[in-house]
């Protein structure tokens, strides 16, 4: 960490110092751009419009390592920015990427990008278990995502499953994040580039084998999770957990900056009903009104929260 007095207050000097570097990283990461990533990748999804923009799913273990910290530089910058990263831990640590975790399997990065500069607009990414073998998800062994770590819990402790599910069947969802820039754009065109995002993220869920049965998380019930039940019906909110990570790690302020922070455990559509909220989310992108497009989508997912207090 960065040198302290006796007193254990930073001098002035380390915290110019402090601002300076994370002054560089952003405006780093601010002109960084992923432009031939889809020819240099191989996507899970991949749509061009002519409008110029792009929207793509690419596995981790497919990433060439430019685009790799690329993308890891992205979601660094916009966690300083909203002060859920550590600036303290990142200077002394020297970083210009989030690192991965140590609880990280396969991931997969979903990113809406501008086709011309290769300027990450809109980006969201699931994790897989880091378990090698098909273990149970209420097994006592198994490998804990990263927000059953920060938590403190099994989540299907709480929330059990009906029947048998294994580890491989159940993805974390991370990292649901914008360029700032987007919150000066048209409502009509973030209610697009939203709906795009989606379609992306479930056309690729429903391309995965084994499919997914279970999407976890964490997040403020009012923004993120309340964001999830515009597409997914079904979602157990956790309560009365307190999260925390140790003072060295990186995204500790995650914990301390947000608001009351809630794991969750949602049920993911197969089959015809997957079907369904595909073809749903074509028709929202169709409808020559995006907003109508998107109540719609809302009104015809009808998604709940429910809540287990432990």
């Amino acid at each position: 960490m960065t040198s302290q007095t006796v007193t254990g207050v930073t001098p002035p000097a380390d915290d110019a110092r402090r601002a300076r570097y994370v002054a560089r990283v952003l405006d780093v990461h601010d002109h960084m751009s992923l432009a031939g990533l889809a020819e240099q990748a191989d996507p899970l999804y991949l749509a061009r419009r002519p409008d110029g923009l792009t929207v793509l799913a690419v596995a981790q273990s497919q990433l060439p390592e430019r685009y790799r910290l690329a993308i890891y530089g992205f979601r660094l910058a916009q966690y300083l920015r909203s002060r859920f990263a550590s600036d303290r831990v990142a200077f002394a640590r020297g970083l210009f990427a989030e690192p991965a975790g140590p609880g990280h399997g396969e991931e997969i990065h979903v990113i809406g990008m501008e086709e011309r500069t290769g300027a990450i607009l809109r980006y969201v990414s699931v994790i897989a278990s880091t378990d090698t073998a098909p273990l149970p998800v209420t097994h006592p062994d198994r490998a804990p995502f990263p927000c059953e770590v920060a938590h403190g819990i099994n989540l299907f402790d709480h929330v059990p499953p009906a029947e048998p599910v294994t580890v491989r069947e159940v993805w974390e969802i991370k990292r649901l994040m914008q360029r700032p820039s987007q919150r000066d754009a048209s409502p009509a065109l973030r209610l697009r580039l939203s709906l795009e995002l989606m379609l992306g993220f479930y056309t690729v869920l429903a391309g995965l084998s084994p499919r997914p049965r279970f999407l976890v998380g964490d997040g403020e019930e009012g923004l993120a999770v309340r964001r999830l039940t515009r597409s997914l019906g079904e979602i157990t909110v956790i309560e009365g957990t307190r999260p925390s990570l140790p003072e060295d790690d990186l995204l500790f302020p995650a914990y301390v900056e947000r608001a009351v922070v809630k794991p969750f455990v949602a049920r993911v559509p197969r089959g015809a009903e997957m079907e369904r909220l595909l073809g749903w989310l074509r028709r929202a992108l169709d409808a020559p009104n995006p907003l109508a497009g998107f109540q719609q989508l809302v009104g015809r997912v009808d998604g709940e929260i429910r809540r287990v207090r432990i």
